[in-house]
């Protein structure tokens, strides 16, 4: 356990503190939505390169890579790169926000990031013209709200902490069902 109350972060700082009156309240979600943007927009930039496509390329199909005298080893070494440079970024992000850091803190983590995936991509799959980089961002949004409504049924019906992961589990799964049942109706009208 590595406490960092008294150290300058990214939410407490001299830049943040010259903030407007009305958006300081607001400072950490303000924070998170500049980075988080700046990503979005730094990998979506990449993904439109040509090293970016060849990214792509072998998450779909490896032979294809290998056709164009690629080492697909190499991408994806690259690939794994810009993932845990991600994770570690999101994590340090974490760990400023809530002041401290703890070798727990991420447990669970991965099953929330595929499931935020999987809810953005599910929702959003029949809008061609979004970004699966959006997609996600949404799916992360729709995720926390999924787990904000569980924490305020979970108190109104007096359950124990340990509920809301089968609450939460309960809502993914709706959603997952949801997006399954839709696309059948789909299929079934083509």
């Amino acid at each position: 356990n590595l406490p960092i109350y008294n150290k300058v972060t990214i939410f407490e700082n001299d830049l943040v503190k010259s903030m407007p009156e009305a958006i300081l309240p607001f400072k950490n979600v303000v924070v998170i939505v500049i980075i988080t943007f700046a990503c979005k927009y730094i990998l979506d930039w990449y993904l439109e390169t040509k090293a970016g496509m060849l990214l792509r390329a072998v998450g779909d199909n490896d032979k294809i890579i290998t056709s164009l005298s690629v080492d697909k080893g190499k991408v994806k070494i690259i690939g794994l790169a810009i993932a845990n440079g991600l994770v570690s970024l999101s994590g340090c992000i974490f760990a400023q926000e809530q002041r401290f850091f703890d070798v727990s803190m991420g447990t669970g983590t991965m099953v929330i990031g595929l499931a935020n995936v999987i809810i953005g991509t599910q929702l959003l799959k029949r809008f061609s013209f979004i970004k699966s980089t959006t997609a996600v961002i949404v799916g992360s949004i729709v995720y926390k709200a999924c787990v904000s409504f569980a924490i305020s049924k979970g108190m109104t019906f007096g359950l124990e902490a340990n509920d809301l992961k089968l609450i939460t589990a309960v809502l993914f799964l709706i959603i997952l069902v949801v997006s399954t049942e839709r696309r059948k109706k789909v299929k079934e009208h083509a």
